[in-house]
């Protein structure tokens, strides 16, 4: 009999493998996660995944997790203004900053001037991109783009979609394929991929890439401008996410900070807020 994971069940067990995948990935300690204030990682080129998959380099990725202790999970709340006292007992939040060796002196002395609490507002957001600016780097990912909020989702906060596109949505079968993007979708994304067909084109898609035995992250897109804000979105997503669960590991979905309405969708399905991030690449 099947016996799910603890790690899908409760928010505790959820934020633990988190933790785990992103100290994995980043090259650190889980505990570098929750210690206050930044930990400095260098990059290697060789182990980076980025390059492997994508033929692109990590200059620098940031992510600072909400504190553990907090109830800091609100994944609509705003950054706070940069210079605002922080709230009376608030917890400061780590973070892990992973560096090309070239970066590594400028970006450094910056991050001494800005706890993670002060590097996520617009001002200190506008600092760090004015950094690389000057240091004459081209990122393919500039401004809004950079900044992504990761969110996670227990089976015991989940709220599923209920609604009149369940019965639209379809898995993709490489078996049965023959559009091009339908294939280039299963080859991206080898944990499955829900669509919805309009018109007998894909309209809008979740894809599921596995990362490990205990997370997988949900990416999706609606092609059609006219059919956003229409729930296509929070649908697909909804599916991914059961098919997450069904395989016993955590779902992770994360999104442009600018993106209301990826927001929107998360906060419907039960999402909460994980970690503020930052990544910039550059081909190689």
């Amino acid at each position: 009999m099947y016996q799910p994971d603890p790690a899908v069940m409760d928010d505790e067990h959820a934020v633990a493998a988190l933790d785990v995948h992103f100290s994995m990935t980043l090259g650190c300690t889980v505990a570098d996660l929750r210690r206050p204030g930044w930990t400095i990682v260098s990059t290697r080129d060789d182990g980076d995944p980025m390059a492997l998959l994508f033929g692109q380099r990590t200059l620098l990725s940031l992510l600072a997790p909400a504190p553990r202790t907090s109830d800091e999970t609100d994944i609509s709340e705003e950054p706070a203004v940069l210079g605002q006292a922080e709230k009376p007992g608030k917890t400061p939040r780590a973070g892990v900053a992973l560096i090309a060796p070239e970066l590594r002196a400028p970006v450094t002395a910056l991050l001494r001037t800005m706890p993670p609490e002060t590097l996520f507002t617009a001002d200190g957001l506008s600092m760090l991109h004015q950094l690389l600016d000057d240091l004459a780097l081209e990122p393919a990912l500039v401004g809004d783009e950079a900044h992504m909020r990761v969110c996670y989702v227990a089976r015991a906060g989940y709220t599923p979609y209920q609604g009149q596109w369940q019965e639209w949505i379809e898995p993709l079968d490489e078996s049965s394929e023959l559009e091009p993007l339908a294939l280039g979708l299963l080859a991206r994304y080898s944990g499955g991929v829900y669509v919805v067909r309009n018109a007998g084109t894909i309209a809008t898609y979740a894809g599921i890439r596995t990362h490990s035995p205990y997370v997988a992250e949900i990416n999706v897109q609606t092609a059609a401008e006219e059919l956003r804000g229409h729930a296509l979105g929070r649908a697909v997503v909804s599916r991914a996410t059961k098919a997450i669960f069904a395989g016993g590991r955590v779902p992770l979905y994360r999104y442009h900070a600018s993106n209301t309405g990826a927001a929107h969708i998360a906060a419907a399905l039960g999402y909460r807020f994980y970690a503020d991030a930052v990544t910039y690449i550059t081909p190689l």
